[in-house]
């Protein structure tokens, strides 16, 4: 027990650096102020539970879960900007992400089952985890919007990097079309950004 005690506590001390550390795509752009990780989590979190609860055939516990655990390799590797991502390549990045969830929850008996629900967010081998990716991509265009609406410019490519995403959810659909939508007006009324 003492053990468990020892790597919860490790492990709580390691995840409040999420708090703290940036998402690096925002500072990037020369924004200052941005969100944390661990804010962009609870955003992802939050509509988990929201658009979870109006899917069928939707695990909710699993599809928390995944939410929670999508970014929090992160607490020991940071916010890779996109640039050292395409660097790195997609399979460095997962290793390294791997590795570091593998030492974050070394010590706890529900360690396997946490990488293998990170895992299967990395895969998209489930609903849950299809879901959240598709959660993770609506809640940077929303935090982009709110950045635009504040008066930020140079977001662009926010918007069109990766395309609609969650076509397998009609209402993750609808949310990013009316994201577009509302960023085309703030556009149309202040021109371009």
């Amino acid at each position: 027990m003492d053990s468990q005690i020892t790597a919860l506590y490790e492990l709580q001390s390691r995840l409040l650096s999420l708090k703290l550390l940036p998402r690096t795509g925002w500072l990037q752009r020369g924004m200052r102020d941005v969100e944390s990780i661990a804010e962009h989590t609870f955003g992802v979190a939050t509509l988990a539970m929201l658009v979870g609860d109006q899917q069928p055939d939707i695990d909710r516990g699993r599809l928390l879960a995944i939410a929670l655990l999508h970014d929090i390799a992160e607490a020991l590797i940071g916010d890779l900007p996109a640039t050292a991502r395409r660097l790195f390549g997609v399979a460095a990045k997962r290793e390294a992400e791997r590795r570091a969830m593998i030492e974050l929850f070394a010590g706890l008996p529900q360690a396997a089952e946490y990488l293998e629900l990170w895992d299967e967010y990395c895969t998209g081998g489930s609903r849950e985890a299809r879901l959240v990716k598709a959660l993770d991509h609506l809640e940077m265009l929303a935090q982009a919007l709110a950045y635009e609406r504040a008066g930020s410019r140079a977001l662009s490519e926010f918007w069109e990097g990766e395309g609609m995403q969650g076509e397998e959810f009609p209402l993750v659909r609808e949310l990013t079309a009316r994201l577009y939508s509302e960023r085309d007006k703030l556009l149309g009324a202040v021109g371009r950004l």
